[in-house]
């Protein structure tokens, strides 16, 4: 049976919230971690959830995490719970089922259903108060979000380096110029008519739209539970998000909102790998189905089968410390 959604605050607007970063690579996974140090609420855990078991990640995290942890100290604020989960790369790209590995990993830590989960990808930075905005929409009801990206140029992606932007507190690639902030106008407007559309004549409206972004959305825990999280039967490039989004829409009962030009969240760029036509990604076939139920059969519950995850801890600030001494002596 679906799990009930609830809801409950923990002091004023403490709705508690989690960062899931899925990655198959290290590529922008030190400017992505950087940015959270960045965040005037940092969320209560992030988990980062590989696609592959490659120990340039977890040299990346000893590395980057105890900067950011201590950058969060001396400011003051919160300092996240991290959890680390991989598994050896099973010869086809697995998003999903990665997900799903990081949030089994949480709930494992205690995560409740009524906990906000927002999901980046491992080549996203977070606005300083993305967190902040996430969780006050969660406490104010908000069981789905539907945010965006804004995508950065090569040039402007080479110039970012991740002690920079442990470095300092402001940063000229965050500020959105006149184009950025009218594209994210435009597409926030057209989101709003979109969930007007679902409530007033569900009829006139796709299965899936408003769509979820994969690259930043936010579902509370609790409805990822109801629809049983991220399908891993989609498998390769494509459609697994409005996957969901369809799925979370039949599910039903649920408070959408729609903070495209609310909460921006910026994409470091890297070569595509998306096809041509989108008809050619390996998931569209699957999306075109349209007897897939609201909960899906192989998710959080009953996932592909895959060698066990290992959550694994991550060096401490002392440790990596003394390597980093050892290294220069």
């Amino acid at each position: 049976m679906p799990t009930a959604v609830t809801r409950h605050v923990t002091g004023p607007d403490r709705t508690r919230v989690h960062l899931l970063i899925p990655t198959h690579t290290p590529r922008h996974l030190d400017t992505c971690l950087a940015a959270v140090s960045l965040q005037t609420d940092p969320p209560d855990t992030v988990a980062v959830t590989c696609d592959t078991d490659a120990q340039e990640i977890e040299r990346l995290l000893g590395r980057v995490w105890p900067l950011v942890a201590h950058r969060l100290r001396s400011l003051g604020r919160r300092e996240p719970r991290l959890l680390y989960v991989a598994r050896p790369y099973q010869n086809e790209p697995r998003l999903n089922q990665v997900r799903n590995n990081g949030l089994r990993a949480m709930l494992d830590s205690g995560a409740e259903p009524a906990d906000q989960v927002v999901t980046i990808d491992g080549d996203m930075a977070l606005s300083p108060e993305a967190i902040a905005n996430h969780r006050a929409l969660a406490a104010r009801g908000s069981d789905v979000v539907v945010a965006f990206r804004v995508n950065l140029t090569e040039a402007t992606t080479r110039s970012i380096r991740a002690d920079d932007v442990l470095a300092e507190s402001e940063h000229a690639w965050m500020a959105l110029d006149a184009g950025q902030r009218e594209a994210m106008s435009n597409r926030d407007r057209r989101c709003r008519r979109q969930l007007f559309f679902r409530r007033a004549l569900p009829w006139l409206s796709k299965a899936h739209k408003p769509k979820l972004l994969g690259g930043h959305h936010a579902v509370r825990l609790g409805a990822l539970l109801a629809v049983n999280g991220y399908d891993e039967q989609f498998v390769g490039y494509g459609y697994d998000d409005d996957d969901l989004a369809r799925r979370l829409h039949r599910l039903g009962g649920l408070s959408w909102s729609i903070a495209v030009a609310m909460i921006p969240a910026f994409h470091l760029w890297h070569p595509t790998r998306a096809p041509s036509r989108p008809t050619d990604a390996p998931g569209y076939s699957r999306f075109r189905r349209r007897d897939l139920p609201a909960r899906t059969e192989r998710g959080i519950e009953n996932p592909l089968a895959q060698p066990a995850p290992n959550v694994m801890p991550v060096p401490d600030e002392s440790q990596v410390l003394a390597a980093n001494a050892s290294r220069r002596e």
